[in-house]
């Protein structure tokens, strides 16, 4: 129960990229098939999203996608970012204070909502100078969905960049990219999509990816027609058209070749499924904390519900207060029991997948009954 900080793999996924190794033992070389593969899996990927092909971008993590569209833009003096740091892996904080030191912009900070993402509060934040919005699209801890349509409402009337960290959502969560109002949304492979580490996905939708200058480029960032890889380049060149400018080097195969499978699995069960399934467990599981007496936090099961849940005091959130002695001894009695769950922020966190039972649950349930005794 711990996908929020490493998935598990399939077997179907394992056995995909089996071959790729094997030609590499050998010494053969399967690079062009594979560039075309990439172009596939680029294609899976934005059908998972809901976006187009030439809206993603390939990246090694969620953290290179953050960064990519964070040097991409234009930045002038007095400019905003908004942010609820509180609730953001460092990854997606540590980027706009990089940005802030070196073009002098406005960091504007909002304070979390009993654990959640404040929308009303964001929307104040947006003004005229506002340059980027970054979110997550459920937070690492709590783990509560994030309501982005009224965000992305705001950013649109007043031209601002709506920039989601979709790391602990895309794969678990039903994500519809249009539907959201997200302009850019980045993804690791290693924790929803059930894939690798050192890989991932970029989304950044075509108005916007046709605007921005990558701040690196590489030979395939680049559209040299019909000229090999390994072409002279002694002019300027023509980006590529829509994200796949942002590609940097080469591609990462067996974690493309990983996540293209991965992905065709969860597509035959469908993303909506998946969400209704892992929700009805996280439900049953804080329902059953709960009656417990255990502090789950957010309370009752509801709309914000995803695929977390944390057990805890929200002051823990900032640091301003220790974790409680009982989030590492249930943590390890968990352990000792083989159930795998996470500490984060003095929370303890429980993740689930499409692969977790509501058996699994009440196991769970049952154990941290026992341990309570």
């Amino acid at each position: 129960m711990d996908v929020a900080n490493q998935g598990l793999i399939s077997r179907t996924t394992r056995r995909s990229f089996e071959q790729h190794l094997d030609n590499r033992l050998l010494g053969e070389n399967d690079e062009l098939p594979q560039l075309k593969d990439i172009e596939k899996t680029r294609a899976r990927f934005a059908r998972f999203v809901g976006a187009e092909k030439d809206e993603v971008a390939i990246t090694k993590n969620a953290s290179e996608g953050v960064n990519i569209i964070a040097n991409a833009i234009d930045w002038r003096p007095g400019d905003r970012v908004v942010l609820c740091p509180q609730l953001e892996h460092a990854n997606n904080i540590l980027p706009w204070l990089q940005i802030k030191a070196l073009h002098d912009i406005e960091l504007k900070v909002v304070e979390p909502d009993n654990g959640a993402i404040p929308v009303d509060a964001i929307i104040d934040a947006i003004n005229s100078r506002t340059r980027v919005v970054a979110v997550s699209t459920a937070t690492m801890v709590p783990g509560f969905r994030t309501v982005t349509v009224p965000i992305a409402e705001a950013c649109k009337r007043l031209g601002a960049f709506l920039l989601a960290d979709g790391t602990q959502s895309v794969g678990i969560l039903h994500t519809d990219v249009v539907r959201m109002g997200l302009d850019g949304l980045a993804v690791s492979t290693v924790k929803g999509l059930m894939g690798l580490y050192g890989s991932g996905f970029l989304y950044c939708r075509r108005e916007w990816a046709d605007r921005l200058n990558p701040a690196y480029l590489a030979r395939f960032s680049v559209d040299l027609g019909n000229a090999p890889e390994s072409a002279p380049i002694l002019h300027a060149p023509k980006l590529r058209a829509g994200a796949p400018r942002f590609d940097v080097g080469h591609y990462n195969f067996p974690g493309m070749i990983a996540a293209y499978a991965s992905m065709g699995q969860m597509l035959e069960i469908g993303t909506e499924a998946i969400d209704n399934h892992v929700t009805s467990l996280t439900a049953r599981l804080a329902s059953g904390l709960l009656e417990l007496g255990l502090p789950v936090c957010g309370g009752a099961p509801g709309k914000q519900t995803g695929s977390i849940v944390a057990l805890g005091d929200v002051a823990t959130l900032s640091g301003a207060q220790e974790a409680a002695p009982f989030v590492q001894e249930l943590q390890r009695y968990l352990a000792e029991n083989k159930v795998l769950v996470s500490t984060r922020r003095g929370m303890l966190r429980f993740s689930l997948h499409l692969y977790n039972t509501e058996d699994e649950i009440d196991q769970v349930v049952d154990l941290t009954r026992k341990w309570l005794k």
